[in-house]
């Protein structure tokens, strides 16, 4: 049985486009990687298991209004994981 997230392709995408821009004390990969779990972890899953259920939620997840919560997601996870580093 296949399932997917489709949150975490949503989160990845706008944390791309967004990790330069954001504040963090270091933007190595570590960091990036523990803004992307704790940005998940903030967040609803989206889980679907087929083709067309994956379309519908990414559709659902590219309005601005879904575009913002995960941007907040990111930035506060960013302040977090800027204050607290793992390495």
């Amino acid at each position: 049985m296949l399932i997917h997230n489709v949150m975490e392709e949503a989160v990845k995408d706008l944390l791309e486009k967004h990790w330069r821009n954001l504040s963090v004390s270091c933007h190595c990969e570590t960091c990036k990687a523990d803004v992307f779990a704790l940005s998940l972890n903030r967040l609803k899953p989206h889980y679907v298991r087929a083709q067309a259920g994956s379309m519908y939620a990414k559709a659902n997840l590219m309005t601005t209004q879904a575009r913002a919560t995960i941007l907040t997601a990111i930035t506060e996870s960013a302040k977090v994981v800027s204050a607290y580093p793992h390495h």
